[in-house]
């Protein structure tokens, strides 16, 4: 079942050389339909962390596929009003020790009788931000609260689950009625298929005997005729198993909320739809055949729906 989940927390993280930074924890889970639990961790703090969040990830879904991705972001205006340093990215050291090159540079020229016009402020700047480190130095580890930041997307993903659970469960016993009411018809169809084919049967062989010019039609024989036939077209038994199916799947629906609901549904239907494809190769009439395609669309109808069921 689709849902989404998200989380986000500032932290004052350690940094570089003792130094600590403003940054922003952000966490998105998203799911998606799967016949099994399939979890997709993104996160940037190496793989060591996966088994615990994978733990927390558990705790809320049991099957389909969850992608959960965790980002790491510097919040530069807070570091602004901190240290303008921190707010371009620049670590005060680095921008110290490139400073205290300028000037022995500038000194080492001098002794030498070289002229060497000094760097100006913003000079500096610009040379300690084209060599600045890689992201990789700035990236603070694991906070102590990543597994309850993660566990806040889940709750939040699992609550979006629960409501679209509602909705679908209000669209499965929507179309369960609509099944229902498809086999009730065939049901009240039945008494006036036998007279149809009765009728049919009596002038089939009413023709044939004119054709051939024997003696009258022997009613017995019509009975016995009739009574094949409307054996062989009779869809009683599939009815009673319908209602039968259609029993368990409202009791499926009814019940709590567990595990495994969504394999009980599915076998319901397949059974569902076995019963409909039975009836469609013995009804006759066309009205007969017309309620058992409807019917068989609205199966396919639950059968794509409950595959969203946990």
């Amino acid at each position: 079942m689709t849902g989404y989940g998200a989380a986000s927390q500032a932290w004052d993280a350690p940094l570089h050389e003792g130094a600590r930074g403003r940054v922003r924890v952000d966490v998105e889970a998203r799911s998606v339909n799967g016949r099994f639990l399939e979890i997709k961790l993104r996160q940037p703090f190496g793989g060591a962390l996966d088994p615990k969040l994978r733990a927390v990830v558990e705790r809320y879904v049991g099957r389909g596929r969850v992608d959960v991705s965790i980002h790491v972001r510097r919040d530069a205006k807070a570091d602004a009003e901190d240290d303008p340093l921190l707010g371009l990215g620049l670590d005060e050291a680095k921008v110290a020790s490139v400073v205290a090159a300028a000037a022995r540079t500038y000194r080492i020229a001098a002794e030498a009788g070289l002229e060497v016009q000094a760097p100006t402020s913003l000079e500096l700047l610009r040379f300690c931000s084209s060599v600045k480190s890689g992201p990789s130095d700035d990236r603070p580890s694991a906070p102590d609260f990543l597994e309850d930041l993660v566990g806040r997307a889940m709750a939040e993903l699992a609550g979006f689950r629960a409501r679209e659970g509602e909705a679908l469960l209000a669209t499965l016993v929507a179309l369960a009625a609509e099944l229902a009411d498809c086999a009730e018809r065939l049901t009240q169809l039945l008494p006036p298929e036998a007279d149809r084919i009765q009728d049919r049967v009596a002038a089939r062989l009413a023709e044939l005997t004119a054709r051939s010019g024997s003696a009258d039609l022997d009613p017995g024989r019509i009975a016995q005729e009739v009574a094949v036939v409307l054996a062989r077209g009779d869809v009683a038994e599939e009815l009673a198993r319908v209602a039968s199916h259609l029993d368990q799947l409202a009791g499926a629906l009814d019940a709590p909320a567990s595990a495994g609901q969504g394999k009980t549904l599915d076998f319901v239907t397949q059974e569902l739809h076995r019963e409909f494809t039975t009836m469609g190769s013995k009804v006759t009439s066309h009205e007969g055949s017309r309620i058992v395609i409807e019917g068989k669309a609205i199966i396919e109808r639950i059968r794509e729906q409950v595959q969203n069921v946990e």
